[in-house]
């Protein structure tokens, strides 16, 4: 039998594994673990400790086959000058308030790396590293498009994709080398994955068109960077992605992290065997709202649809309950 880590990163890059892991790229706090390990929001978002005793909580509690942190996508806003809200024991932090009101004001701080809490998060990967070698250890960074829209707004990008398009380059020059300073921290830390999420370049938010333009070649280039230093490198995007799946499987991620909207097969013939595909068991609506029978039955069919890892299609609900992360797990089991 493999152990966690290896099982799950030989998945991770599409290679023979011993049965399918069952883990998670995507946000694990939930309130259960909170108060099983002592470890609750909003603390744990700037305590090193607590952040990586709740980020391996689910694979004591369950046997989630992970290591994942932090929980948000807010670190690099914050450490870009965003106002955030660290939220609430049920509410992950969010931004209040951008840094910028112009693409002509972007500018990535000297300092980024020890800005805000970019430092816990290194301090907690490699407190993972030391404690919990045998788990995947996984941090998730938010992208370089939903992190442009963070730091001037949502919808200052919305705007200029119509009239000023060279804006959206010049502010994604510099998230992007954000996004590969602080992936090359991480993975220095400690960190086996780097989990680029970056919801904001969902379908359903953008076109197609303009994600090939503005957000492929991006991702493309924090891709490469993740796998020069020898990390496994997973994507993630929200919603409908398989009209962009060919376009996010060409970046060169070794995996793609996708939601119960995006049919595996269908996937799976647009992009064959590789990337593998991560997923695509509905967080909200299964693991938080359903049933472990209702669990049972869609991680049946992510299994034979032929999904590469089992997890969560998108970061667990806070108040999601443990029998049925537990019921996820044993369906990979039985």
């Amino acid at each position: 039998m493999s152990a966690p880590r290896e099982r799950v990163l030989d998945a991770m890059r599409g290679e023979k594994i011993d049965r399918i892991p069952v883990s998670s790229v995507t946000q694990v706090g939930v309130i259960a673990a909170m108060e099983k390990v002592g470890a609750f929001w909003p603390e744990a978002h700037t305590d090193p400790v607590k952040m990586a005793n709740l980020g391996k909580a689910l694979y004591k509690l369950t046997g989630l086959e992970t290591a994942r942190i932090p929980f948000c996508l807010t670190v690099q806003a914050e450490a870009f000058g965003c106002e955030i809200d660290l939220g609430t024991i049920e509410k992950t932090p969010a931004v209040k308030k951008s840094a910028f009101n112009t693409a002509g004001e972007v500018k990535m701080p000297s300092d980024f790396l020890s800005r805000g809490r970019i430092p816990a998060v290194m301090k907690a990967t490699t407190h993972l590293k030391k404690n919990s070698s045998d788990l995947p250890i996984i941090v998730g960074i938010e992208g370089a498009y939903t992190l442009a829209g963070h730091i001037v707004g949502i919808e200052s990008l919305l705007k200029w994709a119509i009239r000023q398009r060279d804006d959206i380059t010049k502010v994604l020059e510099v998230t992007t080398r954000a996004n590969i300073e602080y992936a090359k921290a991480v993975i220095d830390a400690g960190a086996d994955v780097v989990c680029v999420a970056d919801p904001s370049a969902s379908p359903d938010l953008m076109s197609p068109k303009d994600f090939a333009t503005f957000v492929k070649p991006k991702l493309t280039e924090v891709a490469n960077a993740i796998k020069k230093k020898g990390a496994v490198g997973v994507l993630h995007i929200c919603g409908g992605t398989l009209k962009i799946i060919k376009d996010m499987a060409e970046t060169g991620f070794d995996s793609l992290s996708i939601e119960e909207k995006v049919d595996i097969v269908k996937a799976k013939e647009i992009i064959g065997p590789k990337p593998a595909l991560i997923g695509n068991v509905a967080a909200a609506k299964i693991l938080f709202s359903g049933t472990p029978e209702s669990v049972r039955a869609e991680a049946k069919r992510a299994i034979t649809a032929g999904v590469n890892v089992l997890a969560p299609g998108c970061g667990l609900p806070a108040p999601t309950p443990l029998e049925n992360i537990q019921a996820l797990v044993n369906a990979a089991l039985t």
